[in-house]
């Protein structure tokens, strides 16, 4: 499968709801491996919201791409790692 053939493709939770579509990956270039998929959850700029996903989340590849983990969880995820991102270092110490 190309990777081109994943980009659009629509992302389902593991109770079936629709969580988005594929915007972007990320990838090992010397190994060729998929590291992670990050799911845009809407097409309008305002109200968009990326989600990361990793391979181990993905528990089926067809006409869409089923996961092994609910919304929720990615949106929990997406949550503390801003939290962790916007730490402040003091460098006077």
């Amino acid at each position: 499968m190309k990777v081109s053939e994943f980009f659009g493709r629509r992302v389902l939770d593991k109770k079936a709801n629709e969580i988005g579509k594929v915007a972007d990956m990320t990838i090992e270039p010397k190994e060729g491996i998929i590291l992670s998929m990050i799911i845009s959850t809407s097409d309008f700029g305002l109200t968009r919201k990326d989600l990361e996903i990793v391979t181990a989340d993905i528990d089926e590849v067809g006409d869409y791409i089923l996961l092994n983990v609910e919304k929720e969880e990615l949106e929990l995820r997406a949550e503390s790692s801003k939290k962790q991102e916007k730490k402040r270092l003091d460098i006077k110490q």
